[in-house]
């Protein structure tokens, strides 16, 4: 189909399916969705660059049956939200100014580390790195944590050994300890959030950064040259 529904960005205060919004309009969140590759794509309002979300592996069904619009009691959108795959995420959420997106932000920030550290938890063997990578470039939102062992680390310095920082690039390391939050929700957040004037992604990615070295870090069975590393890649 060639789109989900329209969403005007005011409306009659309530929480609403996306059944009463099959009218074409011109000032609102057009949902398209592409049935053949279940990518769902839309564009975020009222933004100075009018920013596109691309969502992939996105079920028709769970987003139709599980889709919420709601608006306030003056008219404003406020957020629109479905469940996928056991999990509420947001589409779209209004912030009032930036001090608002940036408690939210926090708040979202705080959650995501959260779940990584969780995940760091369940590691059981001696660690060398802690690499945090993080990457954005408008379309693709990406910040994950990412262990090299110290057996590991013995053999990138065995394959190289006249290159000594080597050992401090995350792409020398397999992908066997990989960890992710939330990442379409991160896109979301910043994109709704990010009105020119503040880097979102970078304080979102600092203050994940931060709650990860805290308190991920002591969990670790560590090498005596065990390093934390946070880094963008391209």
């Amino acid at each position: 189909m060639p789109y989900l529904c329209f969403i005007p960005t005011r409306y009659k205060e309530g929480t609403y399916t996306h059944e009463p919004f099959h009218t074409q309009i011109d000032d609102g969140i057009c949902l398209d969705y592409d049935d053949q590759y279940q990518i769902l794509t839309y564009t975020v309002p009222n933004l100075e660059d009018c920013r596109e979300i691309t969502l992939y592996q996105i079920s028709d069904k769970e987003l139709t049956e599980t889709l919420k619009v709601t608006y306030a009691q003056n008219g404003i959108l406020q957020k629109i939200t479905t469940r996928l795959n056991n999990r509420e995420l947001f589409l779209y959420i209004h912030f009032t100014d930036s001090e608002h997106a940036k408690q939210e932000l926090k708040n979202f920030a705080i959650q995501n580390a959260d779940a990584i550290i969780a995940q760091i938890r369940t590691f059981t063997d001696v660690a060398a790195r802690l690499f945090l990578e993080y990457f954005c470039d408008g379309d693709y939102y990406d910040f994950h944590a990412k262990i090299g062992t110290a057996a590991q680390k013995a053999e990138i310095e065995k394959e190289y050994p006249d290159n000594d920082d080597i050992v401090d690039n995350p792409g020398d390391y397999p992908m066997d300890y990989l960890y992710y939050g939330d990442n379409d929700a991160f896109h979301i957040f910043v994109a709704c959030a990010d009105d020119g004037m503040f880097r979102f992604f970078q304080y979102a990615v600092d203050l994940m950064a931060e709650r990860i070295r805290e308190q991920a870090v002591p969990l670790l069975q560590k090498t005596e040259d065990f390093k934390f590393i946070c880094e963008e890649y391209d």
